[in-house]
């Protein structure tokens, strides 16, 4: 069988995407190598020649997420001022994304620490970037009064965790979700000293 050859960054998007899909369909743990290569047609040295093991091709889904997301808030954001960015920010964060099917897999075959760990590494490279300097814009126009960076950010990605918890979203309704929204609104508003209001409505906000 004459093998097609194609450019290194399309194949290796390639096996990320028939990865992605056998990890959905099949489960991260029955899904082998040999799997991913029988799918896309090449050889395992061919998918070890991009990825060393199958848990850095997982790494490279995650990854690829979070640059398309970095990537389209970037566009989005463009000017928008402080406040209007956290609000984008937020929004984006809480609508339904591709990588979410993958992750209630992992996470129901009790690969939970690996999931805190891809997150980790999503925030620490991606999100806080842009929420530092979010801040940073914020304090220099007066339109947020952080002092604690660092410890900011903490609480906010806890404030996140019970917003959305994994744990309960496929029993949360619709009016606890209202009920939440509302608090966090409050409590972001607080945490990042901005105006009394400022964050009301803001999943709906332009």
């Amino acid at each position: 069988m004459t093998r097609v050859r194609k450019d290194p960054a399309e194949r290796r998007q390639e096996l990320m995407t028939i990865a992605r899909e056998l990890f959905c369909e099949k489960g991260y743990e029955q899904t082998m190598v040999q799997d991913i290569c029988k799918k896309a047609g090449v050889a395992k040295g061919t998918f070890f020649y991009y990825f060393p093991t199958k848990e850095d091709v997982l790494k490279a889904i995650f990854e690829s997420w979070m640059k398309k997301f970095v990537g389209e808030y970037t566009h989005k954001a463009e000017g928008l001022d402080a406040v209007q960015k956290l609000r984008l920010f937020l929004r984006m964060s809480a609508r339904e994304n591709t990588i979410e099917p993958l992750v209630d897999n992992l996470w129901a075959e009790h690969y939970k620490e690996l999931v805190m760990v891809l997150w980790q590494r999503i925030v620490m490279d991606g999100f806080n970037p842009l929420l530092q300097k979010i801040i940073a814009e914020g304090n220099e126009t007066g339109a947020m009064q952080v002092l604690h960076q660092e410890e900011c950010l903490d609480f906010f990605w806890s404030l996140t965790e019970a917003l959305w918890p994994d744990e309960k979203k496929d029993i949360v309704t619709g009016e606890s979700m209202v009920i939440r929204m509302e608090m966090a609104a409050r409590l972001i508003e607080q945490l990042f000293g901005m105006e009394k209001g400022s964050m009301v409505h803001w999943e709906n906000a332009e």
